[in-house]
């Protein structure tokens, strides 16, 4: 497989596609921030339920190779566990043999374990993130820390490794893959065939699906534009005419617009639609979800050759689609 086509189609893709979607489900949206924000414990605690599963499924799918990578990531999410939480807590106990993570709700209406949206990669990424930020904030500190402190570090420092060993281990058995950018603070998913290529303009990701001749099959894209005050100003339906507009101007046979939900809150909105074009002889299809945040606009694209459009994947990649 060459680069080139690819590159070339995909370039091809964003000139064709500058901000297009569907709305992803409100409620879930919104149970995917509260689960974004939980401590990194009980992200680990999840991923180890998840991981569980996944097992469990490999097993039942004879899937022996699969399971086997699977047991081996949640003993590295085990001692990745332990390891956090005697820097958490400073308690030696937790270091001997046959320790186990013991965990209860600090609160009635604390999220359940068991219902998160979120995907174990997902879960595993967010908590990777949070102690290795946490960890950077202790490097360059001009504190002069204690030898029983330094341990402690010490062991938030294997965590971390451990953590990033078991992302390894686990995107290794095919599931979808998580793209975090630890800089933008955002992750999107999607399956292991869509690939990290060449980002242009104001792309923050950038993924292609190949076809077996190496050309593109799709493409995924995640943009960041900066609103201006009409548009800070404007509701979430005028800046969707305006990209629609902005479209029909640069894709005169641009057809088959259908306008997906809007809604909007203080300081943001969500937006989507869907359109089709023909570039070079062939109909693509495009489906985009705008989201603003503050003084951003983020626009999740999908956009496939449309005999190859896959509609539950389009929505499953653009939902996954977080902000932090």
């Amino acid at each position: 497989m060459t680069m080139k086509p690819l590159v070339g189609l995909g370039v091809s893709l964003l000139l064709s596609v500058l901000c297009p979607a569907l709305a992803s489900n409100p409620q879930e949206s919104d149970a995917k921030e509260v689960y974004a924000g939980l401590p990194v414990e009980v992200h680990l605690l999840i991923a180890d339920l998840k991981l569980d599963e996944l097992v469990q499924g490999a097993d039942s799918g004879r899937e022996a190779a699969k399971a086997r990578t699977l047991r081996e990531s949640k003993a590295l999410l085990k001692e990745a566990l332990r390891k956090y939480e005697y820097f958490r807590t400073g308690d030696k106990k937790i270091l001997s043999e046959g320790w186990g993570f013991s965990w209860a709700p600090p609160r009635p209406d604390f999220p359940s374990v068991g219902k998160s949206p979120l995907s174990l990669l997902e879960h595993l990424w967010i908590g990777y993130d949070m102690a290795a930020q946490l960890r950077s904030s202790i490097m360059i500190a001009p504190v002069q820390y204690s030898p029983d402190q330094a341990e402690l570090h010490k062991s938030l420092d294997d965590s971390v490794g451990l953590m990033e060993k078991t992302i390894q281990a686990v995107e290794s058995t095919g599931v979808w893959i998580v793209h975090w950018l630890s800089g933008a603070r955002l992750m999107i998913s999607a399956p292991p065939e869509f690939k990290p290529t060449t980002l242009m303009k104001s792309d923050l990701v950038r993924l292609l699906k190949p076809k077996p001749d190496g050309s593109a099959q799709g493409v995924v894209f995640v943009s960041q534009a900066y609103l201006d005050r009409e548009e800070m100003d404007g509701t979430p339906e005028q800046y969707r005419e305006k990209i629609i507009e902005k479209l029909r101007q640069r894709f005169p046979d641009m057809s088959g617009v259908e306008l997906g939900e809007s809604r909007a809150a203080t300081g943001s909105f969500t937006t989507s639609f869907s359109y089709q074009y023909t570039w070079e002889g062939d109909v693509v299809k495009a489906l985009v979800h705008i989201r603003r945040i503050g003084n951003t606009a983020y626009e999740v694209n999908y956009v496939s050759v449309a005999e190859s459009f896959d509609r539950k994947e389009a929505d499953r990649i653009i939902q996954s689609f977080l902000k932090r």
